[in-house]
Protein backbone atom coordinates (compact mmCIF):
# COMPACT_ATOMS: atom_id res chain seq x y z
CA UNK A 1 0.00 0.00 0.00
CA UNK A 2 1.53 2.98 -0.83
CA UNK A 3 2.47 5.94 1.67
CA UNK A 4 4.49 9.21 2.32
CA UNK A 5 6.86 10.44 4.33
CA UNK A 6 8.15 13.82 4.92
CA UNK A 7 11.60 15.05 4.53
CA UNK A 8 12.81 18.41 6.41
CA UNK A 9 16.23 19.90 5.95
CA UNK A 10 18.07 22.13 7.99
CA UNK A 11 16.46 25.65 6.30
CA UNK A 12 12.78 24.05 7.06
CA UNK A 13 12.28 23.30 3.89
CA UNK A 14 10.02 20.31 2.83
CA UNK A 15 10.12 17.19 0.26
CA UNK A 16 7.03 14.96 0.46
CA UNK A 17 8.02 11.31 -1.17
CA UNK A 18 5.64 8.67 -2.13
CA UNK A 19 6.68 5.17 -0.70
CA UNK A 20 5.78 1.94 -0.76
CA UNK A 21 6.49 -1.03 2.11
CA UNK A 22 9.75 -2.63 -0.53
CA UNK A 23 11.55 0.73 -1.40
CA UNK A 24 14.76 1.41 0.62
CA UNK A 25 15.24 4.56 2.48
CA UNK A 26 18.43 5.20 -0.05
CA UNK A 27 15.88 5.62 -2.73
CA UNK A 28 13.52 7.91 -0.96
CA UNK A 29 17.12 10.27 0.61
CA UNK A 30 18.06 10.41 -3.44
CA UNK A 31 14.61 11.68 -4.26
CA UNK A 32 14.90 14.08 -1.29
CA UNK A 33 17.96 15.76 -1.78
CA UNK A 34 17.27 15.80 -5.67
CA UNK A 35 13.97 17.66 -4.80
CA UNK A 36 15.66 20.08 -2.23
CA UNK A 37 18.58 20.71 -4.51
CA UNK A 38 21.77 19.02 -2.37
CA UNK A 39 24.38 16.02 -2.53
CA UNK A 40 22.78 13.20 -1.83
CA UNK A 41 26.03 11.57 -0.96
CA UNK A 42 26.77 14.30 1.99
CA UNK A 43 23.19 13.72 3.87
CA UNK A 44 21.90 11.00 5.93
CA UNK A 45 18.49 10.79 7.77
CA UNK A 46 17.02 10.98 11.29
CA UNK A 47 13.74 10.26 12.70
CA UNK A 48 13.19 11.57 15.96
CA UNK A 49 16.76 12.26 16.53
CA UNK A 50 18.29 8.82 16.21
CA UNK A 51 19.84 8.18 12.68
CA UNK A 52 17.81 6.27 10.43
CA UNK A 53 19.80 3.19 8.14
CA UNK A 54 18.88 3.94 4.74
CA UNK A 55 20.05 0.52 3.56
CA UNK A 56 16.31 -0.90 4.87
CA UNK A 57 13.46 -0.96 3.19
CA UNK A 58 10.32 1.17 4.47
CA UNK A 59 8.93 -2.01 5.64
CA UNK A 60 11.59 -3.01 7.85
CA UNK A 61 12.75 0.67 9.00
CA UNK A 62 9.49 0.83 11.70
CA UNK A 63 8.99 4.10 9.89
CA UNK A 64 4.94 5.08 9.71
CA UNK A 65 2.90 6.83 6.68
CA UNK A 66 3.51 10.81 7.15
CA UNK A 67 6.79 9.91 9.45
CA UNK A 68 8.96 13.45 9.74
CA UNK A 69 12.54 12.58 8.77
CA UNK A 70 15.37 14.97 9.18
CA UNK A 71 18.16 15.86 6.69
CA UNK A 72 21.57 15.82 8.07
CA UNK A 73 24.91 16.53 7.15
CA UNK A 74 27.06 13.66 7.45
CA UNK A 75 30.60 13.15 8.86
CA UNK A 76 33.17 13.89 6.48
CA UNK A 77 35.46 11.23 7.82
CA UNK A 78 34.16 7.96 5.71
CA UNK A 79 33.74 4.44 7.26
CA UNK A 80 35.27 1.08 6.17
CA UNK A 81 32.74 -1.24 4.56
CA UNK A 82 33.75 -4.85 4.15
CA UNK A 83 32.25 -5.97 0.17
CA UNK A 84 32.09 -9.14 -0.63
CA UNK A 85 31.64 -9.56 -4.49
CA UNK A 86 29.42 -12.16 -5.24
CA UNK A 87 30.93 -13.65 -8.96
CA UNK A 88 28.53 -15.48 -11.55
CA UNK A 89 29.46 -18.70 -12.94
CA UNK A 90 31.21 -18.23 -15.85
CA UNK A 91 33.83 -15.95 -13.33
CA UNK A 92 33.89 -18.01 -10.56
CA UNK A 93 36.69 -20.67 -11.70
CA UNK A 94 38.99 -21.30 -8.75
CA UNK A 95 37.85 -17.67 -6.27
CA UNK A 96 36.74 -20.00 -3.04
CA UNK A 97 32.92 -19.50 -2.89
CA UNK A 98 32.94 -17.58 -5.62
CA UNK A 99 33.71 -14.20 -3.89
CA UNK A 100 36.48 -11.48 -3.73
CA UNK A 101 36.57 -9.74 -0.68
CA UNK A 102 38.11 -6.68 0.82
CA UNK A 103 37.61 -3.40 2.30
CA UNK A 104 37.08 0.43 1.34
CA UNK A 105 36.11 3.69 1.82
CA UNK A 106 32.17 4.32 2.47
CA UNK A 107 32.82 6.63 0.01
CA UNK A 108 34.11 4.21 -2.85
CA UNK A 109 31.35 4.08 -5.93
CA UNK A 110 30.28 0.83 -7.08
CA UNK A 111 32.01 1.40 -10.24
CA UNK A 112 35.34 1.86 -8.30
CA UNK A 113 34.66 -1.38 -6.15
CA UNK A 114 34.64 -3.44 -9.60
CA UNK A 115 38.04 -1.51 -11.51
CA UNK A 116 39.66 -2.21 -8.28
CA UNK A 117 38.81 -5.91 -8.20
CA UNK A 118 39.15 -6.77 -12.00
CA UNK A 119 42.56 -4.35 -11.80
CA UNK A 120 43.64 -6.53 -8.46
CA UNK A 121 44.36 -4.08 -6.81
CA UNK A 122 41.54 -5.52 -4.26
CA UNK A 123 40.37 -8.94 -3.92
CA UNK A 124 43.60 -9.94 -1.12
CA UNK A 125 45.58 -11.31 -5.05
CA UNK A 126 42.65 -13.83 -6.08
CA UNK A 127 43.89 -15.21 -8.91
CA UNK A 128 42.51 -13.48 -12.29
CA UNK A 129 42.42 -11.16 -14.22
CA UNK A 130 39.02 -10.62 -14.62
CA UNK A 131 37.02 -7.78 -16.76
CA UNK A 132 33.85 -6.55 -15.34
CA UNK A 133 33.37 -3.18 -16.89
CA UNK A 134 34.51 -3.30 -20.56
CA UNK A 135 32.96 -6.47 -21.58
CA UNK A 136 31.67 -7.26 -25.39
CA UNK A 137 29.99 -10.07 -26.99
CA UNK A 138 29.98 -10.61 -30.97
CA UNK A 139 26.76 -9.81 -32.57
CA UNK A 140 26.12 -12.91 -34.05
CA UNK A 141 24.76 -13.93 -30.34
CA UNK A 142 22.34 -11.82 -30.59
CA UNK A 143 20.78 -12.65 -34.01
CA UNK A 144 21.80 -9.58 -35.48
CA UNK A 145 23.85 -9.08 -38.44
CA UNK A 146 27.41 -7.50 -38.48
CA UNK A 147 29.28 -10.59 -37.67
CA UNK A 148 32.30 -9.69 -35.50
CA UNK A 149 31.08 -6.58 -34.47
CA UNK A 150 30.77 -6.16 -30.48
CA UNK A 151 28.59 -5.21 -27.76
CA UNK A 152 28.70 -4.01 -24.66
CA UNK A 153 28.06 -5.92 -21.38
CA UNK A 154 26.42 -4.34 -18.89
CA UNK A 155 28.03 -5.19 -15.30
CA UNK A 156 25.06 -5.47 -12.87
CA UNK A 157 25.14 -5.39 -9.08
CA UNK A 158 22.27 -6.10 -6.51
CA UNK A 159 22.18 -5.11 -3.26
CA UNK A 160 19.91 -5.15 -0.57
CA UNK A 161 17.18 -6.51 -2.86
CA UNK A 162 18.03 -3.26 -5.04
CA UNK A 163 19.03 -3.53 -8.48
CA UNK A 164 21.68 -1.47 -10.04
CA UNK A 165 22.48 -1.28 -13.99
CA UNK A 166 22.92 1.50 -15.19
CA UNK A 167 26.09 3.30 -15.60
CA UNK A 168 24.69 6.20 -13.37
CA UNK A 169 23.80 3.78 -10.92
CA UNK A 170 26.62 2.31 -10.64
CA UNK A 171 28.88 6.19 -9.94
CA UNK A 172 26.76 6.02 -5.85
CA UNK A 173 28.83 5.24 -3.31
CA UNK A 174 28.73 2.72 -0.52
CA UNK A 175 27.54 5.62 1.31
CA UNK A 176 24.60 6.78 -0.76
CA UNK A 177 23.73 2.90 -0.21
CA UNK A 178 23.17 2.93 3.61
CA UNK A 179 26.76 1.37 3.41
CA UNK A 180 28.65 3.00 6.22
CA UNK A 181 30.11 0.31 8.31
CA UNK A 182 30.11 -3.06 8.62
CA UNK A 183 29.88 -5.67 5.69
CA UNK A 184 27.87 -5.73 2.50
CA UNK A 185 27.23 -8.36 -0.18
CA UNK A 186 27.27 -7.49 -3.93
CA UNK A 187 25.85 -10.02 -6.19
CA UNK A 188 27.55 -9.44 -9.79
CA UNK A 189 26.00 -10.23 -12.98
CA UNK A 190 25.66 -9.34 -16.73
CA UNK A 191 23.22 -8.20 -19.36
CA UNK A 192 23.84 -7.29 -22.85
CA UNK A 193 22.91 -4.05 -24.33
CA UNK A 194 22.40 -2.81 -27.71
CA UNK A 195 25.05 -0.74 -27.94
CA UNK A 196 28.82 -1.24 -29.81
CA UNK A 197 31.21 -2.03 -27.12
CA UNK A 198 33.32 1.11 -28.93
CA UNK A 199 30.68 3.61 -28.16
CA UNK A 200 30.03 2.55 -25.11
CA UNK A 201 34.07 2.82 -24.08
CA UNK A 202 33.54 6.86 -25.44
CA UNK A 203 31.01 7.19 -23.36
CA UNK A 204 32.71 5.94 -19.95
CA UNK A 205 35.62 7.88 -21.01
CA UNK A 206 34.20 10.97 -21.86
CA UNK A 207 31.90 10.76 -18.51
CA UNK A 208 35.07 10.68 -15.88
CA UNK A 209 37.15 13.16 -18.13
CA UNK A 210 33.89 15.60 -17.64
CA UNK A 211 34.02 15.02 -14.15
CA UNK A 212 36.54 16.39 -11.57
CA UNK A 213 38.94 13.86 -9.66
CA UNK A 214 38.95 11.34 -13.12
CA UNK A 215 41.97 9.56 -10.96
CA UNK A 216 39.04 7.38 -9.25
CA UNK A 217 39.28 5.58 -12.65
CA UNK A 218 42.09 3.38 -12.16
CA UNK A 219 43.87 2.55 -14.82
CA UNK A 220 44.14 -1.04 -16.17
CA UNK A 221 47.93 -3.17 -15.26
CA UNK A 222 47.02 -5.04 -17.93
CA UNK A 223 44.22 -5.80 -20.99
CA UNK A 224 41.89 -8.07 -19.52
CA UNK A 225 39.38 -9.37 -22.24
CA UNK A 226 36.77 -11.76 -20.79
CA UNK A 227 36.48 -15.38 -22.76
CA UNK A 228 33.68 -13.90 -24.82
CA UNK A 229 35.23 -11.25 -26.08
CA UNK A 230 37.75 -11.06 -28.91
CA UNK A 231 41.25 -9.67 -28.49
CA UNK A 232 40.81 -7.42 -31.20
CA UNK A 233 37.98 -5.78 -30.00
CA UNK A 234 39.56 -5.21 -26.52
CA UNK A 235 42.79 -3.85 -28.43
CA UNK A 236 40.70 -1.09 -30.21
CA UNK A 237 38.23 -0.32 -27.69
CA UNK A 238 40.16 0.77 -24.72
CA UNK A 239 42.51 3.41 -25.60
CA UNK A 240 42.38 5.12 -22.68
CA UNK A 241 43.95 2.27 -20.22
CA UNK A 242 46.66 1.70 -23.00
CA UNK A 243 50.30 2.54 -21.62
CA UNK A 244 52.45 3.44 -24.54
CA UNK A 245 55.64 3.03 -24.44
CA UNK A 246 58.77 4.99 -26.26
CA UNK A 247 60.30 3.01 -29.01
CA UNK A 248 63.73 4.61 -27.94
CA UNK A 249 64.18 6.03 -24.89
CA UNK A 250 66.38 9.21 -24.07
CA UNK A 251 69.46 7.58 -22.25
CA UNK A 252 69.38 8.50 -18.74
CA UNK A 253 72.86 9.95 -17.50
CA UNK A 254 74.63 7.95 -14.84
CA UNK A 255 74.89 7.98 -11.53
CA UNK A 256 77.64 9.53 -9.44
CA UNK A 257 78.54 6.34 -6.95
CA UNK A 258 79.89 6.81 -3.81
CA UNK A 259 83.30 6.23 -2.53
CA UNK A 260 82.09 3.87 0.06
CA UNK A 261 80.49 1.62 -2.41
CA UNK A 262 82.27 -0.74 -4.42
CA UNK A 263 83.64 0.47 -7.63
CA UNK A 264 81.38 -1.33 -10.48
CA UNK A 265 83.40 -2.45 -13.87
CA UNK A 266 83.16 -0.23 -16.80
CA UNK A 267 79.82 -1.19 -18.82
CA UNK A 268 79.98 -2.56 -22.21
CA UNK A 269 77.88 -3.29 -25.16
CA UNK A 270 77.16 -6.80 -25.72
CA UNK A 271 74.20 -8.88 -27.94
CA UNK A 272 72.18 -8.03 -24.91
CA UNK A 273 69.38 -5.53 -25.45
CA UNK A 274 70.86 -3.26 -23.25
CA UNK A 275 74.29 -2.24 -22.06
CA UNK A 276 75.43 -4.84 -18.97
CA UNK A 277 78.23 -4.96 -16.58
CA UNK A 278 79.66 -8.36 -15.97
CA UNK A 279 81.39 -9.66 -12.37
CA UNK A 280 83.58 -12.87 -12.32
CA UNK A 281 83.16 -15.21 -9.69
CA UNK A 282 84.73 -14.77 -6.75
CA UNK A 283 88.32 -16.40 -6.68
CA UNK A 284 87.90 -17.42 -2.86
CA UNK A 285 85.33 -18.86 -0.45
CA UNK A 286 85.68 -16.21 1.77
CA UNK A 287 83.82 -13.05 1.63
CA UNK A 288 85.68 -10.03 0.19
CA UNK A 289 83.81 -8.20 3.11
CA UNK A 290 84.68 -10.55 5.83
CA UNK A 291 88.51 -10.00 5.26
CA UNK A 292 88.09 -6.22 5.49
CA UNK A 293 89.66 -4.66 8.97
CA UNK A 294 87.09 -3.22 11.40
CA UNK A 295 87.25 -1.71 15.00
CA UNK A 296 85.95 -4.10 18.20
CA UNK A 297 84.81 -1.06 19.64
CA UNK A 298 81.92 -0.76 16.98
CA UNK A 299 80.04 -3.78 17.79
CA UNK A 300 79.97 -2.81 21.97
CA UNK A 301 76.23 -1.15 22.89
CA UNK A 302 77.14 2.47 24.49
CA UNK A 303 74.80 4.73 26.92
CA UNK A 304 73.99 6.54 23.96
CA UNK A 305 72.55 2.85 22.74
CA UNK A 306 70.66 2.69 25.70
CA UNK A 307 69.10 6.29 25.45
CA UNK A 308 67.51 5.61 22.47
CA UNK A 309 66.54 1.95 22.74
CA UNK A 310 64.59 3.47 25.85
CA UNK A 311 63.29 6.20 24.25
CA UNK A 312 61.94 4.15 21.37
CA UNK A 313 60.36 1.40 23.87
CA UNK A 314 58.61 4.39 25.31
CA UNK A 315 57.33 5.76 22.21
CA UNK A 316 55.44 2.73 20.69
CA UNK A 317 53.92 2.16 24.21
CA UNK A 318 51.99 5.45 23.65
CA UNK A 319 48.59 5.66 22.52
CA UNK A 320 48.49 6.99 18.74
CA UNK A 321 45.46 8.57 16.49
CA UNK A 322 44.25 6.14 13.84
CA UNK A 323 44.83 8.50 10.84
CA UNK A 324 41.36 9.99 8.78
CA UNK A 325 41.01 8.99 5.23
CA UNK A 326 41.80 11.86 3.85
CA UNK A 327 45.21 11.23 5.59
CA UNK A 328 45.54 7.96 4.31
CA UNK A 329 44.25 9.17 0.61
CA UNK A 330 47.05 11.87 0.83
CA UNK A 331 49.95 9.27 2.36
CA UNK A 332 48.59 6.93 -0.78
CA UNK A 333 49.48 10.13 -3.32
CA UNK A 334 52.59 10.84 -1.47
CA UNK A 335 53.74 7.33 -2.04
CA UNK A 336 52.38 7.25 -5.57
CA UNK A 337 54.75 10.31 -6.46
CA UNK A 338 57.62 9.07 -4.56
CA UNK A 339 58.17 6.13 -6.74
CA UNK A 340 56.99 7.92 -9.69
CA UNK A 341 60.02 10.46 -9.28
CA UNK A 342 62.13 7.32 -9.32
CA UNK A 343 63.82 7.36 -12.73
CA UNK A 344 65.71 4.54 -12.94
CA UNK A 345 66.97 1.23 -10.66
CA UNK A 346 70.31 -0.53 -11.38
CA UNK A 347 69.65 -4.46 -11.02
CA UNK A 348 72.04 -6.99 -10.31
CA UNK A 349 71.49 -10.58 -11.40
CA UNK A 350 73.61 -13.02 -9.44
CA UNK A 351 73.72 -16.49 -10.91
CA UNK A 352 73.79 -20.02 -9.32
CA UNK A 353 78.62 -19.89 -10.48
CA UNK A 354 78.39 -16.43 -8.07
CA UNK A 355 79.02 -15.17 -11.28
CA UNK A 356 76.68 -11.83 -11.91
CA UNK A 357 75.52 -9.06 -14.83
CA UNK A 358 74.31 -5.69 -13.75
CA UNK A 359 71.83 -3.55 -16.13
CA UNK A 360 70.16 -0.57 -16.05
CA UNK A 361 65.88 -0.39 -15.91
CA UNK A 362 63.37 2.51 -16.35
CA UNK A 363 59.73 3.15 -15.08
CA UNK A 364 58.64 1.31 -18.46
CA UNK A 365 60.52 -1.88 -17.80
CA UNK A 366 58.12 -4.59 -16.59
CA UNK A 367 59.37 -7.70 -15.03
CA UNK A 368 59.03 -9.57 -18.08
CA UNK A 369 61.75 -7.49 -19.65
CA UNK A 370 63.61 -8.48 -16.80
CA UNK A 371 63.45 -12.27 -17.15
CA UNK A 372 63.73 -11.63 -20.98
CA UNK A 373 67.40 -9.78 -20.25
CA UNK A 374 67.88 -12.53 -18.11
CA UNK A 375 67.51 -15.10 -20.93
CA UNK A 376 69.63 -13.30 -23.14
CA UNK A 377 72.34 -13.50 -20.84
CA UNK A 378 72.01 -17.50 -20.81
CA UNK A 379 73.62 -19.88 -23.18
CA UNK A 380 71.44 -20.49 -25.93
CA UNK A 381 70.98 -24.26 -24.53
CA UNK A 382 69.54 -23.05 -21.39
CA UNK A 383 67.28 -20.39 -22.68
CA UNK A 384 63.95 -22.03 -22.97
CA UNK A 385 64.46 -23.81 -19.05
CA UNK A 386 61.97 -22.58 -16.58
CA UNK A 387 64.14 -20.18 -13.90
CA UNK A 388 62.89 -17.78 -11.14
CA UNK A 389 64.08 -14.75 -9.68
CA UNK A 390 64.16 -13.59 -6.44
CA UNK A 391 64.99 -10.44 -4.46
CA UNK A 392 66.40 -11.65 -1.02
CA UNK A 393 66.17 -7.79 0.91
CA UNK A 394 62.22 -8.79 0.17
CA UNK A 395 60.28 -11.13 2.51
CA UNK A 396 56.51 -11.52 1.45
CA UNK A 397 54.74 -11.66 -1.53
CA UNK A 398 57.09 -9.72 -4.16
CA UNK A 399 60.20 -11.91 -2.62
CA UNK A 400 59.73 -14.31 -5.92
CA UNK A 401 59.82 -11.66 -8.76
CA UNK A 402 57.18 -12.67 -11.39
CA UNK A 403 57.47 -12.85 -14.89
CA UNK A 404 54.58 -10.84 -15.61
CA UNK A 405 54.07 -8.14 -18.21
CA UNK A 406 51.62 -6.25 -16.32
CA UNK A 407 54.27 -5.85 -13.09
CA UNK A 408 56.43 -2.33 -13.42
CA UNK A 409 59.53 -3.04 -12.02
CA UNK A 410 59.87 0.37 -10.21
CA UNK A 411 55.71 1.32 -9.83
CA UNK A 412 54.65 -2.11 -8.47
CA UNK A 413 57.49 -4.04 -7.64
CA UNK A 414 59.04 -0.88 -6.00
CA UNK A 415 62.66 -1.56 -7.03
CA UNK A 416 64.72 1.44 -6.69
CA UNK A 417 68.39 2.29 -6.23
CA UNK A 418 70.69 -1.16 -6.61
CA UNK A 419 68.73 -4.27 -5.89
CA UNK A 420 70.41 -7.86 -5.84
CA UNK A 421 68.58 -10.41 -7.61
CA UNK A 422 69.51 -14.29 -7.58
CA UNK A 423 68.73 -16.81 -10.30
CA UNK A 424 67.59 -19.93 -9.59
CA UNK A 425 66.19 -22.81 -11.49
CA UNK A 426 63.00 -24.36 -11.26
CA UNK A 427 62.62 -27.20 -9.21
CA UNK A 428 59.42 -28.80 -10.85
CA UNK A 429 59.90 -27.44 -14.29
CA UNK A 430 63.28 -27.35 -15.11
CA UNK A 431 65.47 -30.36 -16.18
CA UNK A 432 67.95 -32.27 -14.39
CA UNK A 433 70.42 -31.24 -16.53
CA UNK A 434 69.97 -27.93 -16.39
CA UNK A 435 69.70 -27.87 -12.21
CA UNK A 436 72.96 -29.58 -12.37
CA UNK A 437 75.05 -26.83 -14.20
CA UNK A 438 76.33 -23.58 -12.32
CA UNK A 439 77.93 -21.64 -14.93
CA UNK A 440 75.04 -20.56 -17.48
CA UNK A 441 76.69 -17.36 -18.46
CA UNK A 442 77.31 -16.72 -22.55
CA UNK A 443 80.57 -17.25 -23.37
CA UNK A 444 80.51 -13.28 -24.45
CA UNK A 445 79.71 -12.54 -21.49
CA UNK A 446 82.26 -14.71 -19.62
CA UNK A 447 84.76 -12.97 -21.66
CA UNK A 448 84.36 -9.39 -20.76
CA UNK A 449 83.59 -10.26 -17.06
CA UNK A 450 86.01 -8.36 -14.51
CA UNK A 451 86.55 -8.67 -10.84
CA UNK A 452 84.30 -7.60 -8.27
CA UNK A 453 86.73 -5.00 -5.73
CA UNK A 454 85.34 -4.17 -2.71
CA UNK A 455 86.97 -1.08 -1.41
CA UNK A 456 87.75 -0.14 2.68
CA UNK A 457 86.00 1.95 4.36
CA UNK A 458 87.72 5.30 5.22
CA UNK A 459 88.71 6.12 8.77
CA UNK A 460 86.97 9.50 9.70
CA UNK A 461 89.00 10.65 12.98
CA UNK A 462 86.64 13.49 15.34
CA UNK A 463 88.42 16.12 16.27
CA UNK A 464 89.19 17.42 19.28
CA UNK A 465 86.85 19.97 19.00
CA UNK A 466 84.21 17.76 17.58
CA UNK A 467 81.46 15.66 20.20
CA UNK A 468 81.62 12.35 18.91
CA UNK A 469 78.55 12.25 20.54
CA UNK A 470 74.88 13.40 22.76
CA UNK A 471 76.23 12.56 26.43
CA UNK A 472 73.12 11.63 28.29
CA UNK A 473 72.92 10.93 31.81
CA UNK A 474 70.92 7.80 32.79
CA UNK A 475 71.20 8.18 36.88
CA UNK A 476 74.35 5.92 36.88
CA UNK A 477 76.90 6.43 39.16
CA UNK A 478 80.37 7.29 38.55
CA UNK A 479 83.28 5.08 39.85
CA UNK A 480 86.86 5.74 39.85
CA UNK A 481 89.64 2.74 39.31
CA UNK A 482 93.51 3.29 38.60
CA UNK A 483 93.68 6.51 37.39
CA UNK A 484 90.83 8.04 38.74
CA UNK A 485 88.68 9.03 35.94
CA UNK A 486 85.08 8.75 35.98
CA UNK A 487 83.48 5.34 34.33
CA UNK A 488 79.75 5.50 33.55
CA UNK A 489 78.18 1.67 34.10
CA UNK A 490 76.28 0.11 31.80
CA UNK A 491 72.78 -1.41 33.06
CA UNK A 492 72.57 -4.99 33.74
CA UNK A 493 70.04 -5.42 30.82
CA UNK A 494 72.51 -4.18 28.11
CA UNK A 495 75.27 -5.65 29.03
CA UNK A 496 73.89 -8.71 27.39
CA UNK A 497 74.01 -7.46 24.44
CA UNK A 498 78.00 -6.82 24.22
CA UNK A 499 80.38 -8.91 21.84
CA UNK A 500 81.78 -11.20 23.80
Amino acid sequence: MASHVVVIDSTARRATIKTTPGKNLSEVLEEACTKLGVNAAQYGLKHNNKPVDISRTIRLSGLSSGAKLELVQLSKSAGVVSIALQLPESEARGVPNARLTDKFPSSTTLWLVLRKFEAGVAGGGASGPWNFTARGVPAVSQGSGGAGRLYYEQPVIQVMNRELASFTDLQKSLAQLGLNSGSALLRLSFRTTETPLEEAMAQIQSYFDSVEGTGAQPPRQQETPSSRETPAGSAETQPEWKEERPSQPAPQPQQETSASLPSQPETVTSSTSRPVSVFRPPSSSTPSAAMMSHNESDYTPTVEHAQVHQKLLQQNSRNVRLPTEAELAAQAEEEAAKWAAVKEVEIKVRFPDQSAVSARFEPADTAADLYGFVRECLEEQYRSEAFMLRNPGIRGKNEVIPDDSGKKLIKDLQLKGRVLVTFQWDDHRASIQARSVKSVLKVELREQAQEVKVQDLPTVDVAADEEPGIKVNVGTKETSEGSGEGKKKLPKWLKGLSKK
